[in-house]
């Protein structure tokens, strides 16, 4: 399966050693993938937990400081991948169910080559495993929000529903993941599918920004404007305590979606600056704790 390591972002599969690595977000650096350990290859069995993820690439020497981004992180080394998985070549596509075909029929984007296919319904290509919900990836903004306001059409119009989630609860509680899933569209069921579109905003992918300093935030957040609400990474505009007026960042989909006007309790949350004067508040280091107040 011959690969350019460029395209290589958000929802690849790559196969390193005994395991499937799910690849994380658009920045990585020059010679190593970002990436979490997601099935093994032996017996096709998910790795749920995040940690036990990093555990994992703990154990094969994968994780290193990331002098960069100043937290370790697990990385792939790109010239020992054995092969990649690309969402969007539709010849790696499994045959998919009629329920499939009918989602992405009512998307109307059945024909677009920038709709990928990811998750399970990807791996089951080359695993014995047994999809159940529809992971589909989408490259850019505009086609991102062409199909994020035709969700809003389906929503409004009862033709999807909120999906509940009662398992996976990382880095918020169950109260909070279940109350912003409720606003959300980018996840939801459809007839009888359970699907999550992820919109990622980058064509390839690239070289970190670094970040120069790091503090710890525990507090509330007010979320004053949604900057980027449906695409990765997700971007809002809050008042932060003392700090007043900051942006708010996530590459992980639970944050996406956020209403205006939400107020946040967040413990152990990273203030990022970075080398060129930027500051964010990031949702994602594995400390971070999220719930909702509103």
């Amino acid at each position: 399966m011959p690969y350019n390591d460029k395209d290589v972002v958000e929802g690849y599969i790559i196969a390193y050693g005994p395991y499937l690595w799910v690849v994380k977000g658009c920045e990585h650096p020059k010679d190593f993938f970002i990436a979490y350990p997601r099935y093994s290859r032996r017996d096709g069995l998910k790795v749920k937990d995040p940690s036990l993820g990093v555990s994992i690439a703990r154990k094969l020497g994968l994780v290193k400081y990331f002098d960069c981004l100043m937290m370790e992180v697990p990385l792939v080394p790109r010239d020992e991948v054995e092969f990649v998985l690309n969402p969007f070549d539709r010849d790696q596509w499994p045959q998919l169910p009629g329920s499939i075909a009918s989602f992405l029929n009512a998307l109307n984007v059945m024909d677009s080559r920038h709709v990928g296919l990811a998750g399970s319904y990807l791996v089951s290509r080359v695993l014995p495993v047994k999809p159940r919900d529809l992971d589909l990836l989408v490259k850019g903004r505009d086609l991102g929000l062409r199909i994020y306001n035709r969700l809003v059409d389906m929503r409004n119009r009862g033709l999807t529903k909120p999906y509940m989630e009662n398992e996976d609860f990382g880095g918020t509680d169950p109260k909070t993941r279940n109350a912003l899933l409720r606003y959300r569209v980018l996840e939801g069921i459809f007839n009888d599918l359970v699907y999550s579109i992820r919109v990622i905003s980058c064509l390839e992918n690239e070289v970190p920004k670094c970040v120069s300093r790091v503090e710890y935030y525990t507090g509330e957040v007010v979320i004053i404007k949604a900057l980027s609400p449906f695409a990765m990474p997700y971007l809002y505009e809050a008042i932060l305590g003392d700090y007043g007026r900051v942006f708010v960042r996530s590459q992980r989909m639970r944050f996406s979606e956020i209403p205006e006007q939400s107020r946040l309790l967040v413990r152990n949350c990273r203030i990022e600056y970075y080398e060129d004067g930027e500051v964010y508040l990031s949702l994602d280091n594995p400390e971070c704790l999220v719930s909702i107040l509103m």
